[in-house]
């Protein structure tokens, strides 16, 4: 069954980390489609491998996606696939006619016509972090009605659109910064939405677990056990295994070499060498993190630095 959320606006407690988190979180954004369409049409934007959104500036559209059905979007009304998930996003409310159509008549944003659907489409590309453990956590389809849009989030999305119509200098890098900017207020949102079910934001609002993922995040380089975590939030190492896997999905060992080899992977691709890269993150030599690397990703560190510099 997908996972769906709709937004709400009730909150949670502010998260203590949550500007630590976003700022080392590695985003790419490209639009790929703004358009009015007419006439009866749908699309399906999936099989790309990166997570996409899509972002109805005016008109109407039906939302399909496994067990979400037909559910309307109007303008300003926002959906974000984190995980590629196959859908359609239609003019018809009616399934079998939306699952018929692959088509669609396009004209450019600035065309006049109250009758058509205004769409922008957009990737985004996780890169190192498509296996953070927030990433994974996301829900198959998330909803983001225009009501549902406040302070910045609201400000983004109008420029969004706004700035869609125009064909000036520099737009396609003005929407795609704009995308990623928006991205990561919307993660703000989650991180104070009491809906989210997002384990990592729930452990960040437990005092004792939040002790621990501080602890983590600030020293990776740390040699870290299951017992030195535990102690750090004051728990018994049982107790703090459970809670934290309840949490996060992981074993604390499983998420702190997630988080390293990230890292890892950032530096990498930034140009430092394996072997400081390694004892940067926690590794006693490149040998044992290049094993690890390898087994995590499916080629060697090597790999990434020679990606880097043939990029």
């Amino acid at each position: 069954m997908t996972s769906f959320w709709l937004l709400t606006d009730k909150k949670w407690l502010s998260m203590t980390d949550i500007n630590k988190l976003l700022a080392n979180f590695h985003l790419n954004a490209t639009i790929f489609h703004r358009s009015l369409l007419c006439n009866t049409w749908s699309t399906d934007t999936s099989g790309s491998g990166l997570a996409s959104f899509h972002l109805v500036s005016q008109g109407q559209a039906y939302l399909y996606c496994d067990d979400i059905k037909a559910l309307e979007l109007n303008a300003g009304d926002l959906v974000v696939f984190p995980h590629d998930a196959p859908h359609i996003i239609s003019s018809s409310d009616d399934a079998e006619t939306a699952a018929s159509i692959n088509s669609f008549i396009a004209y450019p944003m600035a065309h006049k016509s109250a009758n058509q659907t205004g769409l922008i489409c957009g990737y985004f590309d996780f890169s190192e972090d498509k296996s953070h453990p927030l990433i994974c956590q996301l829900p198959t389809c998330m909803v983001l009605h225009k009501h549902q849009q406040q302070g910045a989030l609201a400000g983004i999305v109008q420029s969004l659109i706004e700035e869609a119509k125009l064909g000036l200098l520099a737009n396609e890098v003005i929407l795609s910064r704009l995308s990623e900017v928006f991205f990561l207020n919307l993660i703000r949102k989650l991180s104070l939405d009491e809906q989210t079910n997002i384990g990592l934001f729930k452990a960040l609002q437990d005092p004792k677990m939040n002790k621990v993922l501080h602890a983590i995040n600030t020293d990776l380089a740390h040699h870290w056990t299951v017992n030195t975590m535990a102690e750090i939030g004051g728990y018994s190492r049982a107790s703090f295994a459970s809670y934290f896997k309840s949490y996060l999905e992981l074993t604390p060992l499983e998420y702190l070499t997630r988080l390293r080899l990230s890292q890892a992977k950032k530096q990498l691709r930034a140009g430092d060498s394996v072997y400081k890269t390694a004892l940067d993150v926690g590794y006693q030599t490149d040998v044992s993190f290049a094993k690890a690397f390898k087994r995590y990703f499916g080629y060697g560190p090597g790999s990434s630095r020679k990606s880097n510099t043939l990029a």
